[in-house]
């Protein structure tokens, strides 16, 4: 009944649609006159889009991509979710329209040729990522997240239909605020466990896995199952467990150790752009083990750039205080940081100490770009023999510029959603759930919970150095002491070690193809490579960027 291209009743609208709407039933009583035919979002998608035209998209909760055509109007209308959960690729010439889930879908076309973009290619070695609408490939966009195009013989309209603001700040007292955060999670988790197929929870073990897990516990009718997963070099699992045996999950843990010269070519073949997001592989993996029992996994993104989870927003606060800082005091507090011996204990942190010193002669832009990107500066312009753009952070400086943010902790969150999340860590799971043939989904991206997040005070988010306090406030019983009092961990990927290990060959294959490129001739990637294995610096992390890119040029330029 939910076979698609779907239409209506007298085929003048058709919709082709990928994703969930979590409110669909509530959406299906705003339609009257109609006759249904299934019980699927589709359809009630299809005819809201009928009554209100695409009007419609402020109704709806989820995550989706679709496209419909009016045949009277002969005319299509594209759209994707706030957030930019699922993705839509499109390509434009004066002969057609075309537009798919993935990219490949286009390059089926003939007459799409794969041509690399060296602008894209050139900003993926800055963020690790693409940044959207582009895709790495000459003529292939990405509609935006809150965004819809119109698409007819007068060409293309874009048009955005939403955006997150940090302007109106509520005045309450937090302990309201955390009752009235906790509500709102407890909604949209709500709206997350409609399924009629297997459902389970990606268990890290960090503080947005577990409230998720808590809140579906509490809702469930029976146990939920949960899914852990521990590697030789990361491994949450005890933090899990301590999580699953509080709620009586019926909990399953699984061991692997990851391959990284097995599963790099599916990553690229399954991520399509350019991609250099390392964590990548862990998550592949995780996906690979939970796709043996469920089809739809809940877990915790987008927690931490609503609530300030990252150490880089600790980092900047202190760039900001130590900017107000006399510049000879500056300069003293350098250079007893840099005195420090590596033999004493907590050297490293000094270093960083000095880091975050040098950090501030810097604007304000600046400062905070040099902790999300990865290769600015010098570090590009030695592997880079393309042209240089005139200004290599303009992403984020136009996402910073575009913030209503009161606070500068506001304006960098929200830099985060708008860049960082939608390019780089909701591509990270949805290729890797995908490919698995699983659904992922997050209480933390419902665009409710997003709002409310936004208008709560800076002050209730970081304080004291204590991040995400405010969310801890609104679940204190939810959490069990010991990931209460755990520090902030990621995927852990050892890709330093790697390469002077079981990449070691392969990277020097694909530096020295790379380097034969137009746009890589003559640089230093030997030199960097040399210096990695002989421990000179710590490129590891630079090295995947590269080694991934000329396996996406093999894959799909070549």
């Amino acid at each position: 009944a939910g076979h698609q291209p779907m239409s209506n009743g007298d085929e003048s609208v058709w919709i082709v649609f990928n994703g969930e709407i979590y409110n669909y039933r509530e959406l299906r009583d705003r339609v009257s006159g109609y006759d249904f035919n299934s019980e699927t979002d589709t359809e009630v998608l299809l005819h809201l889009y009928e009554e209100y035209g695409i009007e419609c998209l402020s109704m709806l909760r989820g995550m989706y991509a679709f496209a419909i055509w009016e045949t009277k109007q002969e005319q299509w209308s594209l759209a994707r979710d706030r957030l930019g959960q699922k993705p839509l690729f499109y390509h434009h010439n004066d002969r057609a329209f075309r537009f798919g889930s993935t990219i490949r879908t286009l390059l089926s076309d003939p007459e799409v040729e794969a041509r690399p973009d060296a602008d894209a290619i050139r900003s993926f070695l800055t963020y690790q990522y693409v940044p959207a609408p582009n895709t790495g490939f000459q003529g292939i966009n990405r509609v935006r997240p809150g965004e819809y195009l119109v698409v007819n013989e007068d060409g293309i309209q874009r048009n955005s239909y939403w955006n997150l603001s940090y302007s109106n700040q509520f005045d309450a007292r937090p302990g309201r605020l955390a009752e009235r955060l906790h509500e709102k999670l407890h909604e949209a988790t709500r709206l997350r466990m409609r399924s009629d197929v297997p459902l389970g929870v990606f268990l890290s073990g960090g503080l947005d896995s577990t409230i998720v897990t808590g809140l579906m516990a509490e809702q469930a009718e029976t146990p939920i199952n949960t899914y852990s997963i521990g590697f030789d070099e990361y491994d949450e699992l005890e933090f899990a467990r301590a999580v699953a045996d509080k709620y009586s999950t019926n909990h399953h843990e699984h061991i692997v150790t990851p391959d990284a010269m097995e599963v790099l070519p599916e990553i690229v073949e399954h991520y399509e752009m350019p991609f250099g997001d390392p964590s990548a592989v862990p998550t592949y993996y995780v996906s690979e083990v939970a796709s043996e029992d469920i089809t739809v996994a809940v877990g915790g993104d987008a927690g931490d750039e609503n609530f300030a989870g990252y150490d880089r927003y600790t980092y900047d606060r202190f760039t900001e205080i130590a900017t107000k800082l006399p510049k000879p005091v500056r300069d003293l507090s350098r250079r007893g940081f840099n005195s420090v011996p590596n033999v004493i204990p907590g050297a490293t942190a000094a270093s960083r100490g000095a880091r975050l010193l040098e950090n501030v002669e810097n604007d304000t832009i600046r400062q905070y770009a040099n902790y999300v990107c990865h290769m600015v500066g010098n570090d590009a312009q030695e592997v880079w023999e393309g042209s240089e753009p005139d200004d290599e952070i303009a992403y984020i400086r136009a996402a910073l510029a575009n913030s209503d943010g009161p606070t500068r902790l506001d304006r960098v969150l929200d830099v985060d959603i708008n860049t960082y999340l939608p390019d780089d860590l909701l591509v990270k799971i949805d290729r890797a759930s995908m490919a698995h043939s699983i659904e992922a989904r997050s209480p933390f991206l419902d665009h409710e919970v997003v709002e409310f997040a936004a208008r709560i005070p800076a002050k209730y988010k970081w304080r004291r150095g204590n991040k995400k306090w405010i969310l801890k406030r609104a679940f204190e019983d939810y959490i069990p002491e010991t990931v209460q009092e755990r520090s902030k961990q990621g995927f852990s990927v050892p890709v330093d070690a790697w390469f002077r290990g079981e990449l070691r060959e392969l990277a020097r294959e694909k530096l020295e193809k790379l380097g034969a490129r137009p746009l890589f001739e003559n640089s230093q990637l030997k030199e960097r490579f040399i210096d990695h294995i002989n421990g000179n610096a710590d490129y590891g992390h630079h090295l995947w960027d590269l080694v991934v890119l000329e396996m996406w040029y093999e894959r799909f330029i070549d």
